[in-house]
């Protein structure tokens, strides 16, 4: 598409800039000024700055949503697929430092307003998908029965969503200097992520379970 580069320069740009600014702070101005354009090309291709901003979230969460299903939806057991998850979240939010920022910022500054349908996208795939894995792996009687199935998919989630949101910090815990995570830190600590998450999603050897997991949404 000719015109594809173009609009890539600005949504590379404003993802720049809304992390490292915020919205509000943010101009349009700035924008093109960045992305090396005219200011009226960022009103053509967007209308104005919210319609932009909504445009670097999905760009954002569309990448993060296709690197995970794919890993979700393969071959392979629960376990072999969770792992497979994780290092797929890894890879996509190290591949983009910009997004961890710009989902804190969002959250902090407008309570993911500007970020419901992405998140309701996320929640209809990778996270609903996630769900489903776990479910799958309790029928197999390999994961725990008295896990909810969803509070089992946001601590497996989180635990990298912190990591790099929370870098700043991590570094100075890990005597780490650099500004972003090195990418020996970042598979090791993905391979560390999927292994704490199965320690306790894993039927323990010679365990009876004690109740099943409640039902959930993803389970209908």
């Amino acid at each position: 598409m000719r015109d594809a580069p173009t609009r890539d320069q600005i949504l590379d740009a404003a993802e720049g800039l809304f992390a490292a600014q915020g919205f509000a702070r943010t101009t349009i101005k700035q924008i093109g000024r960045e992305a090396g354009v005219n200011s009226a090309l960022l009103y053509y291709y967007f209308g104005d700055k919210e319609r932009l901003y909504h445009e670097v979230l999905q760009r954002l969460m569309a990448g993060l949503v296709e690197r995970t299903m794919s890993q979700l939806q393969g071959e392979g057991d629960p376990v072999t697929r969770l792992r497979r998850f994780v290092a797929a979240q890894a890879e996509v939010l190290a591949s983009r430092p910009t997004f961890p920022k710009l989902i804190m910022r969002e959250l902090v500054d407008h309570d993911a307003s500007h970020a419901v349908t992405q998140v309701r996208q996320l929640s209809a795939t990778s996270f609903r998908r996630l769900c489903e894995l776990v479910q799958e792996g309790q029928r197999a009687k390999v994961f725990r029965p008295d896990l909810d199935p969803r509070f089992a998919a946001v601590s497996i989630v989180a635990q990298l969503a912190h990591f790099f949101m929370a870098w700043p910090a991590v570094r100075v815990l890990l005597d780490a200097r650099p500004a972003l995570p090195p990418a020996e830190t970042v598979r090791d600590f993905a391979r560390h992520a999927a292994e704490f998450a199965l320690a306790a999603l894993l039927v323990p050897a010679g365990a009876t379970a004690r109740k099943t997991a409640p039902r959930t949404r993803s389970s209908r």
